[in-house]
């Protein structure tokens, strides 16, 4: 037996909307503003009920009470982690875009709550942007994610990329030296063999403190390791110190790991953390 919706059932309304054995009655007006393509389904009554109606399948009653909060003026039950996909499914299935939005903009605000469902969301609704920044916060720990099954959902060409992206990371930490960043420099200082002493221990104690724990260090600390401030003071070599941490070094650092990028949600903190990334083709 069908039961009516506590939520979404309008004494006025002009149709029917048939989920989960749930009756839904709404307004054709709201509907036709906010979720036309649903009125492409619309099927007429019978004897017993002379309201038109539209029967969705493949979602819950749940979902649709908070498909039509979004849509109505009346209620606004936000989306939740349990009910965002069939939501974005729902909207890309019938073109409603103000449930659509409404899901991407739970997506990017909590995106860092649950880094591998929103990358599996971004992939599945083509949401380029989150995309790209998921896939920074997954590739941080991808060892770990990589355990989930939620990873074993993903299409295998992503799967391939992402561990494509990271063993590219783990084979550059494997060629650390401090050789790589000072063997080409060139001192503008007027005593470089004194700064190029103190860069060597600088950049020596950062190799090493990477490689004393590989395993155990992110991409992101990686990179706060190498590319954080060098402070040496070297007479008349203010500019020679300033340019080897500003262009140097983060040139050589980028050579040997590809590039990094911060989080755009992150974007105005003092330091933000910088990760490595793929890009979704649009």
């Amino acid at each position: 037996m069908s039961k009516r919706s506590d939520l979404h059932y309008y004494p006025d309304g002009d149709i029917l909307i048939i989920v989960d054995n749930t009756i839904f009655r709404a307004h054709k007006i709201i509907l036709k503003m906010a979720a036309p393509t649903l009125l492409n389904h619309e099927q007429q009554g019978n004897e017993g009920n002379e309201l038109p109606f539209i029967n969705i399948p493949d979602i819950s009653a749940s979902v649709m009470d908070i498909a039509l909060s979004i849509i109505y003026p009346r209620y606004f039950i936000m989306p939740t982690w349990e009910n965002i996909d069939s939501l974005l499914s729902l909207a890309s299935n019938y073109v409603i875009n103000k449930i659509y939005v409404a899901g991407v903009t739970f997506l990017y605000h909590n995106f860092k709550k649950n880094p591998l469902d929103a990358f599996y969301l971004a992939d599945k609704y083509k949401l380029s942007f989150l995309f790209e920044e998921t896939s920074k916060l997954v590739l941080d720990h991808l060892p770990k994610y990589k355990e989930d099954p939620t990873f074993q959902k993903l299409p295998l060409e992503i799967q391939s990329a992402l561990i494509a992206r990271h063993m590219s990371y783990v084979h550059s930490l494997a060629e650390l030296s401090v050789n790589h960043f000072l063997s080409t420099y060139h001192h503008t200082c007027n005593n470089p063999s004194f700064h190029n002493k103190q860069l060597n221990q600088e950049i020596e104690s950062r190799v090493l403190s990477i490689l004393d724990q590989p395993s155990n260090i992110t991409p992101s600390k990686v990179w706060t390791i190498m590319l954080s401030h060098i402070n040496i003071n070297v007479s008349d070599g203010t500019d020679c110190n300033s340019y080897f941490m500003s262009d140097h070094l983060t040139k050589k650092f980028n050579i040997m790991f590809g590039d990094f990028k911060y989080l755009e949600i992150d974007k105005d903190e003092e330091n933000p953390k910088y990760y490595i990334y793929i890009s979704r083709n649009k």
